[in-house]
């Protein structure tokens, strides 16, 4: 059983779920079956138990703006597979009472996911869970990278200062934070990167990691159960968290 320090849970726990193709290797399955696993069945157990727990921010990094190197054939079975979450698991999501959204560089993916995304961002921004009546966000981090959020932030800042909306001196932290992706939720508490040699978050979330607290499980995505889940927050809520003091 999760044992909460003084029963306040994390608002925000952000996971990058590498491991999908590794898992599939290992059992002489094809690399796309990992990454079924972790749509069909994984990101669903991880859903509910963030819900029982009281999360109010989940983010899933599904995708990075690196991943289009990959081979075409895998790219190609990973844009049907986000097809297949807006077109099928999003319903389900919303029935739930779950609210959706996306960071990343939307323009980065064919005119219908796009359409996909918006949709099911614009029809999920009202929920709120069926049996509490809180908001609890899952989001999608796709074609997403941590610089390539930063420089579209900076051109975005830079664009109100060009048109004499905005004064140089004006740009603070608050500012930038305001102008993320992320601008919606609070930075993370817990980053969790699967992968059984991972020690690098590879810029995920550069501006907002900084008080999170970074743990690196040695087991894949697809293995990821909700007892785990319970396992990381054990040992987020064994940390000593300074804050820089």
């Amino acid at each position: 059983m999760l044992k909460m320090k003084k029963n306040i849970p994390p608002k925000h726990v952000a996971i990058i779920c590498d491991g999908n193709r590794t898992w599939a290797r290992k059992r002489g399955l094809k690399v796309f079956m990992g990454h079924e696993k972790a749509v069909n069945e994984v990101f669903e157990t991880l859903i509910d138990r963030s819900i029982e727990i009281g999360l109010e921010y989940l983010t899933f990094w599904i995708f990075s703006t690196e991943n289009w190197k990959r081979e075409k054939i895998e790219v190609d079975f990973l844009m049907n597979l986000f097809r297949k979450v807006f077109d099928e698991r999003l319903d389900e999501w919303s029935k739930k009472g779950i609210r959706v959204k996306m960071i990343g560089d939307i323009n980065g993916f064919e005119k219908d996911i796009q359409e996909r995304i918006k949709k099911g961002v614009e029809k999920t921004k009202k929920n709120v869970l069926k049996n509490t009546g809180k908001q609890f966000t899952v989001t999608l981090a796709m074609n997403y990278g941590g610089r390539d959020e930063i420089k579209r932030t900076m051109q975005k800042i830079a664009k109100k200062v060009a048109d004499g909306k905005l004064k140089p001196e004006q740009i603070d932290e608050k500012l930038i934070s305001e102008n993320l992706d992320t601008s919606y939720m609070p930075d993370p508490e817990v980053i969790v990167r699967t992968g059984e040699d991972n020690t690098r978050l590879s810029g995920f979330m550069s501006w907002q990691h900084q008080y999170a607290e970074i743990i690196f499980p040695k087991f894949n995505f697809p293995d990821f159960t909700a007892k785990k889940l319970d396992e990381v927050l054990e040992e987020f809520y064994l940390r000593n968290r300074r804050f820089g003091g």
